[in-house]
């Protein structure tokens, strides 16, 4: 099976990383990334939550994320897998042009590749967990079920399942670049196929309209 290795954003597949500037919407707020909202995970204290949020820079929010000052959650260890699983089905959910990029990787192998990290990563020598790109591959196994075309744009009501089709979300950056892409596939799409493999939900009812 052909490898994939990942670790630094600026390198190739760089966009796998947590660190890559791509915001998601979860639990009804916007994090700037995937890094940002699973540090901010790790605490109940609403305002460490907050302050993390905040942050620009993924790596100062990681680095946040790991002060000792600041008490964990005492279920982390449990959670931790699942929260990473939520967070990047989002990413990979909302930007379709990821989406696409992941799918492409079907028949492939995803590693982390770092020395630094043994759980996410591989640890640098294939010793490590490489959980991280177990999860990534775990995603795209998911998502595959809910396609029949791999450069698919999903119905916004599954990829925002919380966001009302009124909200001012869809007139500004993400919402708005996500339902623009989407309107783009659905013409082109074959609307009958389409509209029986995602039906409208009632709070969207009238959208294919």
């Amino acid at each position: 099976m052909r490898e994939i290795r990942f670790y630094k954003v600026d390198e190739p597949y760089g966009y796998f990383s947590n660190f890559s500037p791509f915001p998601i919407f979860i639990d009804d707020e916007r994090w700037n990334t995937v890094e940002h909202y699973f540090q901010a995970s790790k605490f109940n204290d609403r305002e460490i939550k907050k302050k993390i949020q905040l942050i620009v820079s993924p790596m100062e929010a990681a680095i946040e994320g790991r002060n000792k000052k600041n008490i964990l959650r005492e279920d982390w260890e449990l959670i931790k897998d699942d929260i990473m699983y939520k967070a990047l089905k989002c990413k990979f959910l909302q930007h379709p042009n990821l989406m696409h990029k992941l799918f492409s990787t079907q028949d492939c192998l995803i590693i982390e590749h770092t020395r630094n990290d043994n759980y996410w990563g591989d640890g640098g020598d294939g010793m490590g967990k490489n959980k991280l790109g177990i999860a990534l591959m775990k995603v795209r196994d998911e998502l595959l079920k809910l396609v029949n075309d791999k450069l698919a744009v999903l119905p916004p009501w599954i990829a925002f399942p919380t966001i009302s089709q009124y909200d001012l979300f869809w007139r500004m950056g993400l919402g708005e670049e996500y339902l623009t892409q989407w309107s783009k596939y659905f013409l082109a799409a074959n609307k009958g196929e389409y509209r029986k493999k995602y039906p409208e939900t009632k709070e969207w009812e009238g959208i294919y309209d």
